[in-house]
């Protein structure tokens, strides 16, 4: 899960920025402050379950949606196609070919 963690962050300010909300008009519609929402968005403070509710109901989405980026980027669509790659394969071949995306991302 570590690896959701480390790009949780991203997606957040993604959704944000998607929904065309600052960052004091996300705190002020869930009660939370402007540097708490800033250090969710920065890695810096980790979010929790409750909080990441508000969040998706805040950008009109469900929770499990802010763990991806918004409609429409570039990653959304290829996460998507794999998305649709991935339900064609037998268990086996799908296991490989994560694998070999481990592989590929492993050499950045």
């Amino acid at each position: 899960m570590a690896g959701t963690q480390y790009t949780l962050h991203i997606h957040l300010r993604a959704w944000r920025k998607h929904r065309g909300l600052t960052l004091e008009q996300t705190a002020n519609i869930i009660g939370s402050k402007l540097n708490t929402i800033s250090g969710w968005e920065t890695g810096g403070r980790k979010v929790d379950l409750d909080d990441l509710k508000k969040l998706a109901d805040a950008y009109g989405v469900e929770p499990a949606a802010l763990l991806f980026a918004p409609p429409g980027g570039e990653k959304f669509e290829a996460m998507k196609e794999a998305s649709n790659l991935i339900e064609e394969m037998s268990p086996e071949h799908a296991k490989a070919w994560l694998d070999l995306g481990k592989v590929i991302a492993s050499k950045k």
